[in-house]
């Protein structure tokens, strides 16, 4: 049931969490040590901020509500991403038409970025909220789309290590592997809880039938 309290406070955490995921993924870049490197790995991966739009969707009942919400978490967590990188000079760029003013921001650039992720955010996250809503279905009804976030991962995963690890450090591909491998787990559980829940309805309603 909708309540403007009820809707307000899942929009904080929404937003919360989305500010989250933009502060800590480039954080942790540089902070933390290997298990920060480790988090920068993870938050920064393209999965992890579908999962964001996605559990955001998963956790409202209401379609408008997981449409809404969605994009405004992924958006609210680009700004925050780029607002960190600007704050540890990322954006930084000579001046070559006046050298003499030195380094300054790119603006230009950077506008730019956050616009441009911005408009992805708002289309990708509207689709993935109602995918996460969608998601609640029961039994096997629901299981694609609950299943979109692990293949991400586990495609994303393995396209890095495919092109990428090679080039890296060792706890990169390592953290790479281990994401994968937490994916296709969870794949195996939510296939085989589907299955076995579709199973047991099934019989449920021989059951009946044959009293």
């Amino acid at each position: 049931m909708f309540t403007l309290r009820s809707f307000m406070r899942a929009a904080g955490i929404a937003l919360t969490a989305g500010a989250a995921l933009g502060f800590l993924a480039p954080t942790f870049e540089t902070t933390g040590g290997s298990a920060g490197h480790v988090a920068h790995l993870v938050l920064s991966a393209g999965w992890s901020w579908c999962a964001l739009a996605f559990c955001v969707g998963l956790a409202r009942q209401s379609k408008i509500e997981s449409a809404l919400l969605a994009p405004a978490s992924l958006m609210v967590a680009v700004i925050a991403y780029y607002a960190t990188k600007l704050e540890r000079s990322t954006f930084l760029a000579t001046n070559l038409s006046d050298p003499a003013q030195g380094v300054q921001v790119d603006a230009a650039d950077y506008v730019s970025k956050i616009v441009g992720w911005c408009v992805a955010a708002a289309f990708l996250g509207c689709i993935l909220g109602l995918a996460g809503n969608l998601a609640r279905l029961r039994g096997l009804r629901g299981l694609p789309l609950r299943l979109l976030i692990p293949v991400s991962a586990a495609v994303e995963m393995t396209e890095r290590l495919r092109v990428e690890a090679s080039s890296q450090e060792a706890v990169v591909g390592a953290t790479w592997s281990a994401v994968r491998l937490v994916a296709v787990a969870a794949l195996v559980v939510l296939v085989g809880r589907a299955v076995t829940g579709s199973l047991h309805r099934r019989s449920g309603r021989r059951r009946e039938n044959s009293a």
